[in-house]
């Protein structure tokens, strides 16, 4: 499995796509009210609130075209952390169906530079798989924006 990612200057308010927010370790959806209607932020909130908050990824379907991954980041964190996160991230692609994903980069949690680079570095890192001399290879392309 190969991941293209692309930089966009494209904002996030396509309707049928795949987000991915970083939140705080409490998952407050303070910044990401702007993003969602009414009912989409109840929605969200209930699910949070039935969800176990120890977990770093939550993710659940707003309808069966958009689904939505909230990444907890630690206020403290490092590079190599965030590369961690990103590398765990790509667990959670695997088993899905979906072929593309746009981050939002708006609401970071985290004040490193160039956080998502580096969460984007840690993910790529993973992906990788040697089929070079494999005679079936993995075609399937996830797309970041």
């Amino acid at each position: 499995m190969s991941v293209l990612i692309s930089y966009k200057n494209k904002s996030s308010k396509a309707k049928n796509s795949n987000l991915i927010f970083f939140v705080d370790e409490k998952f407050s959806l303070t910044g990401l009210k702007k993003h969602f209607t009414d009912t989409e932020n109840g929605f969200i909130n209930d699910v949070i609130k039935s969800q176990n908050l120890s977990k770093k990824i939550i993710s659940f379907d707003i309808n069966s075209k958009k689904k939505i991954f909230l990444i907890s980041v630690k206020s403290i964190i490092n590079l190599s952390q965030v590369e961690n996160l990103g590398a765990e991230f790509f667990n959670y692609l695997k088993d899905i169906k979906q072929k593309e994903f746009i981050i939002d980069s708006d609401v970071n949690a985290s004040k490193l530079k160039n956080f998502v680079g580096y969460f984007l570095h840690g993910l790529k890192l993973k992906s990788y798989f040697f089929e070079k001399y494999k005679t079936k290879k993995n075609k399937k392309i996830i797309t970041f924006t």
